[in-house]
């Protein structure tokens, strides 16, 4: 008796594992009427996820680049960088051209046309790409307006007015190093 009651519970116990360890099988997905707006499921976009719930729409998605690019009036002060001496005032046309959704050239900040690059960031930032020089390079960054000159810094888009941007530039030459703080309206 004793032997059947135990044959009995191991076929039971045997069985509720089986059952136990069946494969979960989702339902079927339902469209809710009630979410219609798209948003941006780009997680390389600024505006990734805002507005989810929805429908995923990536055609309203901006782009760090696209928070940059346009034509801008600069207003530009230099000081020398070991001093913070305050050197001269300038103003100039600068173009942020985009070539893909986080780098842009910048034409327009040197004379000779000289082009920077930059690297855009989702953050409303864009930095100076570093192109010349290496690890044995005392100051390394990009070709400014003459071989001799690298530059490195920030760009920083102001979150409340899309029109204004900021510009902190470091500039290494041979005749010493400066600074370069500037705002630059979008025109």
């Amino acid at each position: 008796m004793r032997g059947i009651f135990s044959t009995v519970c191991l076929v039971l116990l045997a069985a509720l594992l089986v059952y136990s360890c069946k494969k979960w099988e989702d339902p079927a997905p339902v469209d809710d009427p009630r979410l219609t707006n798209p948003y941006c499921n780009d997680p390389e976009a600024v505006n990734y996820n805002w507005g989810f719930p929805g429908k995923p729409d990536n055609t309203v998605c901006i782009y760090p680049a696209d928070l940059f690019q346009g034509n801008y009036k600069v207003h530009d002060t230099v000081y020398k960088a070991d001093e913070d001496l305050f050197l001269r005032a300038d103003s100039m046309e600068v173009q942020l051209i985009k070539l893909s959704n986080t780098k842009l050239n910048v034409i327009g900040l040197c004379p000779g046309g000289a082009v920077i690059r930059i690297t855009a960031a989702s953050r409303y930032g864009a930095w100076v790409d570093t192109t010349a020089g290496d690890t044995l390079t005392l100051h390394p960054g990009h070709i400014f307006c003459r071989l001799q000159d690298t530059v490195t810094g920030i760009m920083t888009r102001d979150r409340v007015d899309s029109a204004l941007m900021y510009m902190n530039l470091n500039v290494w030459s041979d005749t010493g190093a400066t600074i370069h703080r500037a705002r630059a309206v979008k025109k």
